[in-house]
């Protein structure tokens, strides 16, 4: 059987963050079902002072989550660059010689001593439009790699405007595990929802600004005042944005704490199917470069039966949309958007699910990924 390492940088250290928690078990439960072994090497670093969590703690905490979900001793944390647990340094060593394939999200894998022993090594780019930017800016260990995917479905197209500096990004859409979201049968859930970050990176490609969520959210603040839909966010926002707390507070958004409302695997699986369906924009850089990104937490949306309206990057040129999954580009879009799931909320919850089958389903996303990295 052949093994296939796959990395995060958020495993042990945010496991309240269920959203990032997910993103990994995806990409583990479509390769095992493909029949494949599979490990997650979480990558750990240094603990900073006023830590919530001890290292033990972190540690403990990431080991049940890899039990309960039936990876056994099959993962480990290297920590601080230094040191391994959950199996020996030297058995991580000879994981890496033996594996078939590296899945290194976000490059979150930097070690020489390790990614020299393995020889498929595929960097999979989960911010595309800032990735391609910062890779003119700095080292972004691109070189390190011999395979390169992106969720930008339009990265290297004609309208995506950052150059590649050479490198052939094959595109994937963001898997799911169908197995562990069941569709979902209550038609009377309330709230439109989304969860996320409100702040987050940028980057600044000739000398205009690509920024995150809350640009795009600002544009859209005036739509709960223009729709009786109640919309609510489980957005982490710190308390000293009082200007965008206020902002969205009078514009009648709902705004409640996702380390509380969603907090961990289970709790962010939770939300979800307790949600009527996703209303969400995304992170401006994604929309300015028309990068064509879709969010893997979308996805879990669909295939929970709960339709999305989320804002356009361009995704549409390359997954059918109108039905379960609607996009905008304006506020009197985004509002259509919320009359017409409305309007016919079962055949959007149905559509929802077939899209999630047949387009993000992990196994066939996986098995085409291995296709073109020629693991076989």
């Amino acid at each position: 059987m052949k093994k296939i390492i796959v990395t995060s940088t958020w495993g042990a250290g945010y496991l309240e963050g269920g959203g990032m928690q997910w993103l990994n078990l995806h990409y583990l439960a479509g390769l095992q079902a493909l029949g494949f072994e599979v490990f997650w090497l979480d990558v750990l670093g240094p603990s900073k002072k006023g830590a919530q969590r001890s290292l033990d703690e972190m540690i403990d905490g990431f080991r049940a989550q890899c039990e309960q979900f039936g990876l056994g001793d099959h993962w480990a944390v290297f920590y601080d660059n230094r040191k391994v647990f959950g199996m020996t340094e030297d058995a991580l060593h000879s994981l890496c010689g033996d594996a078939a394939l590296l899945i290194n999200l976000c490059g979150s894998l930097k070690d020489n001593e390790l990614l020299r022993r393995i020889q498929r090594r595929a960097y999979f780019d989960l911010d595309p439009g800032f990735t391609q930017i910062w890779a003119h800016e700095w080292d972004m260990d691109l070189s390190k790699h011999n395979l390169f995917f992106t969720v930008g479905l339009n990265v290297g197209q004609p309208d995506f405007g950052i150059p590649l500096r050479g490198i052939e990004w094959q595109t994937f859409t963001p898997p799911v595990a169908l197995e562990y979201w069941p569709a979902q049968t209550d038609t009377n859930a309330t709230n439109f929802t989304t969860i996320g970050q409100w702040r987050g990176q940028y980057a600044v490609w000739k000398d205009e600004m690509y920024g995150p969520k809350s640009d795009e959210f600002l544009k859209f603040v005036e739509l709960p005042r223009k729709t009786p839909q109640p919309i609510e966010l489980a957005l982490l926002i710190h308390e000293t944005e009082t200007d965008d707390l206020a902002a969205l507070r009078t514009n009648n958004w709902r705004l409640v704490n996702p380390h509380e409302a969603a907090c961990g695997r289970d709790g962010f699986r939770s939300y979800i199917q307790r949600s009527r369906a996703e209303f969400s924009v995304a992170k401006h850089g994604y929309v300015k470069t028309r990068s064509g990104w879709l969010s893997d937490r979308t996805v879990c949306y669909l295939a929970s039966g709960r339709p999305v309206l989320v804002q356009d990057t361009g995704l549409g040129k390359h997954l059918p949309t109108g039905k379960g999954l609607l996009t905008f580009t304006t506020l009197e879009e985004a509002v259509w958007g919320i009359e017409s799931i409305n309007a016919d909320y079962t055949a959007h919850s149905v559509a929802a699910r077939k899209l999630a089958e047949e387009k993000f389903a992990a196994p066939k996303v996986l098995q085409s990924i291995l296709d073109r990295a020629g693991v076989r």
